[in-house]
């Protein structure tokens, strides 16, 4: 007979089942002495686990409020970097239409109180113009200048 030249391949038998242990009174009192202590370790360390949880509750709180805290100056200083010009340009608007109505007012005094003087009615006065107040630097103190009180003039007698 002839060999053939390929190989077989070994099948390998099924593993047998673990022998079923038998339950007898030693092995059912050491499973329970196993199983109390694992128990016992279980809750030392959840006992140990609950004692620390205030602490990190405390310390996730108060890493959530530094956190808070950053992230609204990083917002309110965005809000003033954004505001800033606006309210620069506003004021200078303010400032050009404020001195446009004066200018308006002084312009129709000039042209229509020569014609009200005529007629007789009330010339318009315009309105003196307002030196703006600068503005006090961030680090001057304010301070307030007291001017002396004026002395009251002495009483004089007409004479008839």
């Amino acid at each position: 007979m002839a060999r053939s030249t390929s190989r077989t391949r070994s099948r390998t038998a099924p593993r047998a089942a673990a022998p079923a242990a038998t339950v007898n009174p030693r092995t059912l009192l050491l499973a329970g002495l196993g199983a109390a202590v694992l128990a016992r370790r279980e809750a030392e360390r959840l006992a140990a686990d609950a004692a620390t949880l205030p602490e990190r509750i405390r310390a996730g709180a108060d890493a959530a409020v530094d956190t808070a805290r950053g992230e609204v100056k990083k917002l309110a200083k965005s809000a003033r970097t954004r505001i800033a010009p606006i309210q620069r340009d506003l004021d200078k608007l303010g400032a050009q239409i404020e001195a446009a109505g004066t200018q308006g007012v002084a312009e129709a005094a000039k042209r229509l109180n020569p014609l009200l003087s005529r007629v007789g009615l009330p010339t318009i006065k315009a309105a003196a113009r307002k030196v703006a107040a600068r503005a006090p630097r961030a680090g001057a103190k304010a301070t307030t200048v007291r001017r002396p009180a004026k002395k009251a003039a002495k009483a004089t007698r007409r004479r008839a």
